[in-house]
């Protein structure tokens, strides 16, 4: 079996200010593809039929927040994932080894949320929107 764990997760946003490790505490990371799809039905057509049109994606991260001004704390995420930042979005799920899947894609930050429960641990989500081409690649 070739199963891994979410745990070997690394995510970087990467801006004109510098690069910020996101995982490390993450609880979750997801990217969505779409691809906008132009209906090409006509006359006695008794289906709908479509071509591709171009491609996009978004991609959403959740994380403990940590206190602070250190890796994962509330400094990083107010400073450089604010909404309308762009960068460049890059996760390697099952860590850093060599041979080991890359993805990268230029992106814009919709903004850090919050949510603070009152009994249970404080977490923040980021999503962003696909900018660009995405690179499929290896470590």
């Amino acid at each position: 079996m070739s199963e891994y764990s979410g745990s070997a997760l690394v995510v970087t946003w990467t801006t004109p200010t510098g690069t910020t490790i996101l995982s490390g505490n993450q609880r979750s990371f997801s990217y969505t593809p779409s691809i906008n799809l132009i209906d090409a039905t006509s006359g006695s057509d008794a289906n709908k039929n479509y071509i591709t049109g171009v491609k996009d994606g978004s991609a959403a991260f959740e994380a403990l927040l940590q206190a602070g001004s250190g890796t994962g704390g509330t400094a990083s995420y107010s400073i450089e994932c604010v909404e309308g930042k762009s960068g460049t979005l890059q996760w390697q799920p099952e860590g850093t080894a060599t041979s080991k899947p890359k993805y990268s894609m230029p992106a814009i930050c919709m903004g850090a949320s919050y949510s603070y429960p009152y009994e249970d641990v404080v977490t923040v989500s980021v999503p962003f929107q696909q900018n660009g081409a995405r690179v499929d690649g290896t470590n």
